[in-house]
């Protein structure tokens, strides 16, 4: 079990309380029993805009950023998490980019065609582009990135399952490569614009032994790698060479900024202290309530963006009882109070969610928000007719099997989360036993299927997360549900290879959604909506579609 970090103490003002604090308290307090070329747009969400810049752009100046998650790995094939991602976005680019608009658009694949439904992609490459060494980047090198990820020795199952079923890469000229697939994959682009997917250097390549991890990656992107510090700070340098931003970029050449720092600092409140004492100008998940208390101080901006996906909550394991029954996780989905939780714990910061998709993935079932309620006394009514019964001490049992669930996780907001349900399980006759990990820790444990709760949530705009997370094939990768259901896998394919923004592909995860509420794998609670903070003066860094990440950093700069 992870260790609690020392609070802020002196550098936190006194009417300020930590997010653990805050659980603690509103426990205490009875809260819980109270309480394609062309991707279809995401829609907006609300934010507080960063003040309007005082002069035009200037060149010069470091940006610090203190990050919410592990940036252990930057390997693009083997991130350590969305913070690791976030140093790799600005060391790479490629072949497609994303624009604010979910519109893909060219980056270093000039156009594209796709034959045969998806089964097969022709890219013509942009000219003039080299790596960090100096080496062009040409469709050879292209070819060698995509085939290290699809290597078994390279360890990169996820990545490799996101790319498709590959059955060909070839590069019959240096501009040219042509992707081809055992079955049709129109949802090729979808992955491709991630920077996992971006090109290493092959110089740079020459360098590993097939399965070595690349710590030190060389790319084309508008950031090179220098190095990382013995206490984990990331530096990057500006690319003096770079000049094929994308068109969603203002600044075409290299980036305003001299460099980049980034580090790790999980905890919420110490990551707060540092922009507040001016060591970072940037900092991920500032908590629901440090935002409270400072969104109209001038010395601060603040951005809200949806963390488009799956609905933020807890993934249940249908494989392991008690959770294996049915009535038991209908009963959970009645239990828990998700407007308690997002008005109380969380500030209204965040908006209620009872489907899987959270608010802006293309073809969310709005319908499927009314399908569950705060309604203790229906849970209880179905436990009862189930045959689980309460004991003396309230907690329910069947045939000797006590109704004790396993609940882990390992960081914010599922763990603030955590005890709310805990409390309100309880209420029903349910025992909630929860862990806190770290995230090593806590990996190993859900994907030997030990939970009957951990943390839920995927990132895309595209309701193909739902495959990923929910197909069978997905066991043992990233479906923690272990969730294996015949027809449901038949639509999440079916939905993998029609058309992108199709009416035909609508209706398919329509149907996938309906499945999903019918077979109960995961209690949706909110859409999370993150909040990035920065120092005032700091301007023109954007969040990507998603929500969970920004665009590269061409367009930031720093007031002096």
């Amino acid at each position: 079990m992870e260790k609690s970090r020392p609070s802020r103490g002196g550098w936190m003002a006194r009417d300020q309380i930590t997010r653990r604090e805050l659980m603690r308290r509103t426990a205490l307090a009875g809260l819980a029993t109270g309480l394609a070329a062309c991707v279809p747009g995401t829609g907006g969400g609300p934010t507080a805009a960063p003040a309007a810049a005082s002069a035009s752009p200037r060149h010069g100046g470091t940006l610090t950023w203190g990050q919410w998650d592990s940036n252990d790995s930057i390997d693009p094939a083997n991130p350590s998490g969305a913070s690791g991602t976030e140093v790799i976005n600005n060391i790479v680019d490629t072949l497609v980019a994303l624009d604010d608009k979910a519109t893909i658009i060219p980056g270093l694949a000039t156009t594209w065609v796709m034959d045969g439904e998806g089964r097969k992609f022709t890219f013509t490459l942009r000219d003039g582009v080299k790596f960090h060494d100096g080496t062009p980047f040409d469709a050879a090198s292209m070819k060698r990135s995509l085939e290290r990820i699809i290597n078994p020795a390279t360890k990169a199952a996820s990545m490799a399952a996101l790319l498709g079923p590959v059955d060909t890469i070839t590069a019959p000229d240096a501009r040219t490569l042509v992707v081809a697939f055992k079955q049709p994959n129109p949802l090729f682009l979808l992955a491709l614009w991630r920077s996992w997917f971006g090109p290493l250097s092959p110089r740079y390549l020459d360098t590993l032994k097939p399965g070595d991890p690349a710590t030190a990656p060389v790319g084309t992107g508008p950031f090179k790698f220098v190095g990382r510090s013995a206490d984990g700070v990331y530096t990057l340098a500006a690319n003096a060479d770079y000049a094929w931003a994308p068109a969603n970029f203002q600044n075409k050449g290299a980036p305003y900024l001299d460099g980049l720092k980034f580090r790790s600092i999980p905890e919420p409140g110490t990551r707060l202290a540092t922009l507040e004492s001016g060591e970072n100008l940037f900092i991920d998940e500032a908590s629901e309530a440090d935002y409270n208390r400072l969104k109209d101080d001038k010395r601060f901006a603040f951005v809200l963006s949806p963390r488009r996906g799956l609905g933020v909550g807890f993934t249940i394991n249908v494989t392991k009882p008690p959770t294996d029954d049915r009535a038991v996780r209908e009963a959970m989905s009645w239990a828990v109070d998700r407007k308690t939780i997002v008005d109380r714990l969380f500030f209204g910061v965040h908006k209620v969610c009872v489907g899987p998709l959270g608010e802006g993935v293309w073809g969310r079932l709005d319908d499927l928000e009314k399908t569950f309620s705060f309604d203790p006394g229906k849970a209880k009514q179905l436990l009862d007719a189930a045959g689980w019964t309460a004991g003396n001490d309230g907690i329910r049992a069947k045939g000797g099997q006590r109704l004790t669930l396993s609940l882990v996780t390992f960081g914010s907001p599922w763990s603030e989360m955590s005890a709310v349900v805990q409390s309100q399980l309880r209420d029903i006759g349910m025992e909630v036993q929860v862990q806190a990990m770290a995230r090593a820790a806590y990996l190993d444990y859900v994907r030997a299927y030990k939970h009957n709760l951990c943390q839920s949530a995927g990132t895309n705009f595209d309701p193909d997360e739902l495959r990923v997370r929910y197909h069978s094939a997905g066991v043992k990768l990233a479906n923690f549900s272990g969730l294996a259901d015949a027809s449901l896998d038949a639509l999440l394919t079916k939905g993998s290879q029609q058309q992108v923004g199709s009416d035909e592909r609508r209706k398919t995860y329509e149907d996938v959604q309906r499945r999903l509420v019918e077979l109960i794998p995961t209690i949706s609670i909110m859409t999370q909506y993150r909040v990035e903070a920065s120092a005032a003066k700091v301007h023109g860094i954007k969040m990507n579609p998603t929500g969970l990440n920004a665009f590269p950093i061409s367009d930031a700069w720093v007031e002096s």
